[in-house]
């Protein structure tokens, strides 16, 4: 599966190689300090020739430029050397702190630049997933997605990232000082780093484990989302310890589950501990017959540097191992997600009404199945304009999906739906017929916002025609700020009915030349229903008005009725 990771970071890859220099300055400086400071003592205890006598005559130009530098100190006096020298290592600090706090700051910045694009794209593929194959799905694993899968990914990828690429850069520049300083003694450091590092990643199950602990973890939210939604019926049904019961089960397997990821992951660092101070201890034992004896290479000052400076070594090998880790981990996140992003050229939005009058609108041999279950087959009819047409039939038989298709919300998977004589997806038909649910869903905002939502087109002459037809007009009387009223999450604030009446006239805003109505009254009592039906059709007598109902007095006024009884039930055009 393709990785949407690598196209993130070229949309930053300024802000990453800004980091990248930042911090390979920083591990150039803090390197520094520690080729320095062993000859502190050189300063404080010259030997009898001065400070010159530790350098060998053939000593590398590293060594040489050190021993101008500590010649020019010496010339100085102790004392003023001494503070020259201080002064020096303070700024060599100074510098190193500077740099590693760059890297930090930029990193963040690429960190979270990542993230808000990342956010967008599952946002976006939210909107754009198809309705049908939307309800099917577990809305806790989108929940999970957005939210734990998230917050798995900036650790165990970005995070991580950061970890890798700082390693990385320190351990090459060590690597080749110390390679500078002894080649062969560094060959065995480096074939004692691989073997160690071959090890490290034996834990090739990190991947699929993670994978598993996120899968388990959506079912986890999932439960906890339908509890929510649910609980006056789990109340009802005296389901309560059946429901504490399942979620129970589901949290200990999700638990013990995390447990063992998190046992391969911490089994990283102890392991590159261990191998780090064995090379530590072979150092010591190898240098030492370099710089004692006869054959001796190099000096007892240098050794002590090239031992701090593996000692420095051994924090990057750590993070390598351990940023190793955290990537398998991620990897399994990052596969999650990325089955979530789905490529789309559906636009987002519509910035006005589709141009043109609906003249003339038919299915033609349509066939929709949700799943291996068909729900309309071969189904063709050909909608009577300027007209009002009754769907009845009984429950299953596919009024709601006929609605849905003729709205836009579904795209058969065979068959067309003609606008005007021509074939039309599904997001050509969207903004151009009204669509009127029967369950009301409202958004955290005002009257007048949720009316108008998404369509900065809409005139305030529009929304007060809507208002009337939907008889809203009492609502906003009793409102404290009239339409300006925020109305709490889903309409909180407004009982059933009146959530049905504003989202009646959300649809019915502009005065659509078709509106699909599915059970749009079911929570309307008798006399408002009866209001907003004389209203409705008094408003759309010369327009085509689609009802779906079951309520006699709902269709009762209707010009005309479709009956869809079975799957196959078929009308000529």
């Amino acid at each position: 599966m393709a990785s949407f990771t690598p196209g993130l970071i070229k949309q930053n890859k300024g802000t990453l190689a800004l980091f990248v220099v930042a911090a390979a300055v920083a591990a150039l400086l803090t390197m520094a300090t520690a080729l320095s400071v062993t000859d502190f003592l050189q300063l404080i205890f010259p030997t009898e020739n001065g400070v010159t006598s530790f350098v060998a005559p053939n000593a590398n130009p590293v060594l040489r430029l050190l021993q101008r530098l500590y010649v020019l100190l010496a010339a100085q006096g102790p004392q003023r050397a001494l503070v020259l020298y201080a002064l020096l290592l303070l700024l060599i600090y100074g510098m190193k702190n500077l740099f590693s706090y760059t890297a930090v700051v930029t990193f963040a910045k690429f960190k979270i630049s990542i993230m808000a694009s990342l956010r967008n794209l599952v946002h976006r593929s939210v909107l754009r997933q198809d309705f049908a194959g939307w309800s099917a799905q577990q809305q806790g694993q989108w929940l999970a997605v957005m939210s734990s899968d998230m917050a798995e990914y900036e650790t165990n990828v970005l995070d991580a990232l950061s970890l890798l690429l700082q390693a990385l850069l320190t351990m090459v520049i060590y690597l080749l000082m110390l390679l500078y300083l002894d080649w062969k003694l560094t060959l065995v450091v480096v074939i004692v780093m691989g073997v160690g590092t071959f090890l490290l990643s034996a834990s090739r199950r990190l991947k699929r484990q993670s994978r598993n602990l996120q899968d388990l973890n959506g079912h986890l939210i999932s439960t906890i989302q339908e509890t929510l939604d649910s609980l006056k019926e789990i109340k009802a049904a005296t389901a309560i310890e059946f429901v504490n019961r399942r979620q129970r089960e589901q949290n200990a397997v999700f638990s013990r589950r995390r447990v063992a990821v998190y046992r391969l992951i911490d089994a990283a660092s102890p392991l590159s501990d261990f191998l780090g101070n064995t090379i530590v201890v072979a150092i010591l034992i190898i240098g030492a017959f370099r710089v004692l004896g006869d054959a001796a290479s190099m000096s007892p000052s240098m050794f002590i540097s090239y031992v701090m400076i593996y000692v420095l070594l051994l924090t990057p090998i750590k993070d390598l191992s351990n940023a190793i880790a955290q990537f398998k981990k991620g990897r399994g996140v990052e596969e999650r997600i990325s089955e979530r992003l789905v490529s789309s050229d559906e636009p987002q939005h519509v910035e006005s009404p589709a141009p043109g009058t609906i003249e003339s609108i038919a299915l033609s041999d349509v066939t929709f199945a949700y799943g291996s279950q068909e729900v309309i087959a071969h189904f063709s009819h050909r909608l009577t304009m300027h007209r009002h047409t009754a769907v009845v039939g009984p429950s299953g038989s596919g009024k709601t999906t006929f609605g849905r298709i003729v709205v836009g919300l579904l795209q058969p998977q065979r068959g067309q739906v003609l606008i005007n004589g021509a074939p039309t997806t599904a997001v050509q038909r969207r903004g151009r017929i009204a669509y009127i649910p029967q369950d009301p869903m409202l958004f955290n905002d005002t009257v007048e916002g949720n009316i108008r939502f998404g369509r900065p087109w809409v005139t305030d002459e529009q929304i007060e025609a809507a208002i009337r037809m939907a008889q809203v007009q009492p609502i906003v009387d009793n409102l404290p700020q009239g339409l300006q009223t925020p109305i709490g999450d889903g309409g909180s604030r407004l009982s059933g009915g009146e959530r049905q009446r504003v989202s009646i006239a959300r649809a019915l805003v502009g005065n659509p030349d078709i509106v699909v109505m599915d059970e749009a009254t079911a929570a309307l009592d008798a006399e408002t229903e009866q209001h907003f039906i004389q209203s409705l059709q008094e408003a759309m007598e010369s327009r085509t008005l689609i009802v779906i109902a079951h309520r006699a007095s709902t269709i009762a006024r209707c010009h005309t009725r479709l009956a869809i009884n079975a799957p196959k039930t078929t009308n000529n055009i």
